[in-house]
C-alpha cells in the first residue's frame, strides 16, 4: 500500500512538472510571437475641468468658456462649465 501511495506521489509531481513545463514554453512562445508587432500609438487624453474624466481629444466637446478653448466629456459638463462661468461673471 505505502509502494503504490509513493508511486502515485511521483507520478502527480512528474505530470505537475510537465505542466508547469508546457505552459512556460507556451508563454515564451506567445512571447515571441509578440515581440514583433509594433505597440499601438498612444492616443491624446484631454481631461475634462468639470467632472475629471479623461477624454480622447478626437471625443471631446470643444468650447468656449472664459475666453479659453475648453474640452468636456459630455453636453453636460459642457453646460454646468458655462453655466459656472455665467454665475461668476460679473
Amino acid at each position: 500500500m505505502i509502494l503504490f501511495l509513493t508511486r502515485l506521489v511521483r507520478i502527480l509531481i512528474v505530470l505537475l512538472v510537465v505542466r508547469f513545463l508546457l505552459r512556460f514554453l507556451a508563454a515564451v512562445v506567445q512571447g515571441y510571437r509578440q515581440a514583433g508587432r509594433r505597440p499601438q500609438p498612444a492616443v491624446d487624453m484631454v481631461r475634462d475641468r468639470v467632472c475629471g474624466t479623461f477624454v480622447p481629444r478626437t471625443r471631446a466637446l470643444v468650447a468656449m468658456v472664459e475666453g479659453r478653448e475648453q474640452h468636456f466629456c459630455s453636453e453636460a459638463c459642457r453646460d454646468r462649465a458655462r453655466a459656472a462661468a455665467a454665475l461668476s461673471t460679473p
